[in-house]
């Protein structure tokens, strides 16, 4: 699977979308993430992660892309390592709605799959945008393909021995909302549904500003699968602490 070509591919798209913004301010914006984290569900361990968003928000145009790495290691040794990367690339077919492109890529040692690719479309729909308020919806058509890690599998792991190739349904809700100068939430649930397997992934975000470009942020991060291997649970759960620093 060509995966870093598809990416490179996709950064080459202009589709345009946007919110209003200011006259004055930059297109361009760019973060970056640090912070620890808590696991608990299947598995039950501290570790450390770190995050890199990057977007750009023209006139009529928006470009988003993520990179995340989570490492874990214990006695010395690494335990679990996790890379997530994600880039979407909208067009604007009204002053509210747009169509999409998403690509997903997620390499996960102690997930269900050691490779998990989807490529998605559809159209998404911005119901409300304000200085303090926005929240949208997407839904569409996509394909997945999972490959299941079966070199090392213990009684614990979230692994299902088959690989999948398939037709999807992607559905996403976001919403961010300004509680008050320096205090911001977010919020965003992705539910992804196959013939195999269907699963649901929430986040929350609060945000509370240091300096200008200086963040404290707490996220809880969610995700429930309705097909998992005997005895093991449905649910996983993800709490972070960490700084988030904007450079753009």
């Amino acid at each position: 699977m060509k995966t870093p070509s598809l990416f490179l591919l996709m950064s080459a798209l202009s589709m345009p979308y946007s919110h209003a913004a200011e006259a004055d301010s930059s297109p361009w914006q760019s973060e970056v993430s640090l912070g620890l984290q808590q696991l608990s569900g299947n598995a039950d361990s501290q570790t450390v992660n770190g995050e890199v968003n990057g977007q750009y928000d023209g006139e009529q145009t928006r470009y988003q892309a993520s990179a995340s790495v989570l490492q874990v290691e214990k006695d010395g040794e690494e335990d679990k390592r996790k890379t997530e990367l994600e880039t979407q690339a909208n067009r604007g077919i009204s002053a509210r709605s747009y169509v999409l492109l998403n690509a997903t890529y997620v390499a996960d040692r102690y997930g269900p799959y050691f490779d998990d690719f989807m490529l998605a479309t559809g159209l998404g729909h911005q119901w409300w945008q304000s200085d303090t308020l926005s929240l949208s919806t997407e839904v569409g058509p996509g394909y997945r393909y999972q490959r299941p890690n079966l070199d090392e599998i213990d009684d614990d792991d979230l692994i299902m021995p088959y690989s999948v190739r398939e037709p999807v349904i992607r559905a996403q809700a976001k919403g961010e909302w300004q509680l008050v100068d320096s205090v911001r939430l977010e919020g965003r649930s992705i539910v992804i549904s196959g013939a195999s397997n269907t699963s649901v992934e929430g986040a929350v975000t609060l945000a509370s500003t240091i300096t200008e470009k200086l963040s404290i942020k707490i996220t809880s991060k969610h995700n429930y699968m309705t097909d998992v291997p005997p005895g093991l649970k449905n649910h996983d759960s993800v709490l972070t602490l960490g700084l988030r620093y904007q450079w753009l």
